[in-house]
């Protein structure tokens, strides 16, 4: 079997980068022998980490000839249909799905988060062509009843989990090696914050109260930060924002980690606070206490689905609100930690899920 998958890939996120790597782990583990192209902003770069073809995803006729030659064209993961960030990213990535469709290719849309969508003529086209895929897996409750809203109704449509949790277990040690080579000192507890733009109405406001609570953290409970960074070199200067107001020292990973190096980073931190939705993923991977900060519907849809706490990025929130959210977190550690060991063996099952269904429904 042919597989072309599209995403946003060869961007040196980490978080889509993970995505892609379970994709394809998921397919080799149930099928060794399936042949996966990838659509790549770095072709070479996607074909080292994941031992696959790889084709620029700007190179048309290249991208045409595969997809000819292709059985099932494979939609995501990520959150893909959307056009907050851009229409152009939304027509591209819809654009796509409809020529596999004019093509006569089985199409999957897998564990994506789905919107926001608010141009008529965009959710009219989305409505459109996706009611003509095969199978619509989503990653999170609210993005189904999104799609229903939407109006989807003809294909197979089911909530599974993002691809991610089905990655191998990290080894700490390889964490360490990292941590170590970034001169993190392994003697106190660690304290992860991954953060990322915002809206410049909100940004000096939010970072002073992020330096300002993580300074609180370092003196209160002998908290290590460690600033990581899952988008280089955007997350370096917002990192920056924050760590120029504190006080107390802080580190920050520099170098662009692997999704498996990224993973056991994080699986060496007692504690993390996230903007960024793979950060976290990769914490409820590793069991390990968060507060997320939400900035885009995926992260609440996430928190909610983990029964995790988080904030909103309003003008509510404050110094007192995070002091509050991580005061009961550091109180509650031994609870959340078991919680999130069932939570992640639910959400790995249903990331397998997406694979099941890909094969039951399109291998034939």
């Amino acid at each position: 079997m042919k597989v072309l998958i599209s995403g946003y890939y060869g961007f040196g996120n980490v978080g889509d980068e993970s995505v892609l790597q379970a994709i394809v782990a998921g397919l080799r583990q149930a099928e060794p022998e399936i042949k996966i192209t990838v659509l790549s902003a770095s072709p070479k770069v996607t074909q080292e980490l994941n031992n696959v073809k790889s084709i620029h995803r700007y190179k048309w006729l290249k991208l045409l000839q595969k997809m000819i030659k292709t059985d099932v064209f494979i939609s995501g993961g990520g959150t893909l249909f959307q056009d907050v960030t851009s229409s152009r990213s939304f027509w591209y990535y819809l654009g796509l799905v409809l020529l596999a469709k004019l093509l006569f290719k089985k199409v999957m849309v897998m564990a994506q988060g789905f919107g926001p969508l608010q141009g008529r003529f965009n959710r009219l086209m989305a409505r459109l062509i996706l009611n003509r895929v095969n199978l619509i897996t989503v990653r999170d409750s609210e993005s189904f009843e999104a799609l229903k809203q939407l109006g989807i109704k003809r294909p197979k449509m089911q909530v599974t989990a993002d691809p991610s949790f089905i990655l191998k277990e990290p080894r700490l040690e390889d964490g360490r090696r990292v941590l170590s080579l970034e001169a993190v000192r392994l003697d106190r507890p660690l304290l992860g914050i991954a953060v990322r733009s915002v809206p410049k109405k909100d940004e000096e406001r939010l970072y002073k109260t992020l330096s300002e609570v993580v300074d609180w953290l370092a003196r209160t409970y002998n908290y290590a930060p460690v600033f990581i960074l899952y988008e280089c070199p955007q997350d370096m200067g917002e990192s920056s924002k924050v760590s120029n107001h504190m006080l107390q020292k802080s580190n920050v990973i520099f170098r662009i980690c692997r999704p498996d190096e990224m993973l056991s980073v994080v699986a060496n931190f007692d504690l993390l606070i996230g903007m960024r939705l793979h950060s976290l993923i990769f914490a409820a991977i590793n069991q390990v206490p968060m507060l997320g900060i939400s900035y885009d519907p995926k992260v609440e849809a996430f928190m909610a689905d983990l029964k995790q706490p988080f904030l909103k990025i309003d003008q509510s929130i404050d110094f007192k609100r995070l002091r509050d959210a991580l005061e009961w977190i550091v109180a509650n550690k031994a609870k959340i930690k078991a919680n999130l060991a069932t939570r992640k063996q639910e959400l790995r099952e249903l990331a397998e899920r997406n694979f099941k269904l890909f094969f039951e429904q399109l291998a034939k």
